[in-house]
């Protein structure tokens, strides 16, 4: 596979579930290494990135969410000390800010056992404003409206706009051509 993308373009890679879709986010993301080639943000190996902490330029959503942190804030902020309205603009992004403030302790609210116990759609939001934190060059969404209703669903389309207004490539994973 070999294609380029300038800032603000969103490819889709749609194709049936088995094929390799995830796999090829796992690569995209530095997650997992090519066999062959190199995958390149801004000109830098991706791998380089995630080894010397720049992978703050890159925002993911994997398909099985894995939330780290004790409190809401910690989940969005990828466990950095970040600044309050920073996790805001993420979580206004994805659609979850209202919900939050609900919360007993708002963003201060501790989340257990690594989230288990949320509801899948909220897990989802949460992964989805983690992925949008800190002004990402590149966000690479798997899958990333198989737990949303269709309010959640148009709020992911606005959030995608946004982020393409911003100069933020974005890759959408799915088996879903509807996204």
């Amino acid at each position: 596979v070999s294609f380029s993308l300038a800032p603000g373009e969103c490819l889709g890679i749609i194709g049936p579930s088995g094929s390799g879709k995830s796999t090829l986010g796992k690569i995209i993301t530095g997650i997992f290494p090519p066999t062959a080639g190199a995958v390149l943000l801004d000109g830098v190996d991706i791998s380089v990135l995630r080894d010397c902490g720049g992978g703050r330029r890159l925002g993911y959503l994997p398909q099985d969410i894995d939330l780290f942190g004790e409190t809401v804030k910690d989940i969005i902020a990828r466990l950095d000390d970040a600044d309050l309205q920073k996790v805001i603009e993420a979580a206004k992004l994805a659609g979850l800010h209202e919900t939050i403030i609900r919360l007993p302790q708002g963003y201060d609210t501790v989340i257990n056992v690594a989230g288990a116990n949320l509801p899948r759609g909220f897990r989802q939001r949460l992964g989805l404003a983690r992925a949008f934190f800190g002004d990402p060059h590149l966000v690479v969404l798997d899958e990333p409206n198989s737990s949303l209703d269709s309010l959640g669903e148009r709020m992911l389309f606005d959030a995608i706009e946004r982020m393409k207004a911003a100069n933020t490539t974005v890759i959408i994973i799915t088996h879903r051509i509807g996204i």
